[in-house]
């Protein structure tokens, strides 16, 4: 009886850990995001941060894991909110370029 308490006590020190490193980096992820200058929209209690730019894919980030997709994409990519900033520069970039490009029909 003993070992079964012992495996459920480390899963909850595993579930409690979880919960607090993703509390840090929702905290991290938020600090960033709200100190980038970039319009957003928090929803599903912070879960989720929606961004809706115009000439720009629906991008929504997920500040307690890092992660962010463009909306009906599959992939899914990762590295935190600096990772995004900068990816988010880079697109941003890119789409603005192709649209200022005066040899464009």
């Amino acid at each position: 009886m003993s070992e079964d308490s012992d495996i459920a006590e480390m899963g909850r020190a595993l579930k409690a850990a979880k919960k607090e490193r993703h509390e840090n980096w929702k905290k991290l992820n938020m600090d960033a995001l709200n100190s980038s200058g970039l319009q957003f929209t928090v929803t599903n209690c912070g879960e989720t941060i929606l961004f809706r730019e115009d000439d720009m894919p629906k991008i929504d980030f997920y500040p307690s894991t890092g992660r962010w997709r463009v909306a009906g994409a599959k992939k899914i990519f990762r590295g935190g909110a600096n990772a995004f900033l900068s990816w988010h520069q880079k697109l941003w970039e890119s789409i603005h370029r192709e649209n200022d490009d005066p040899g464009r029909l």
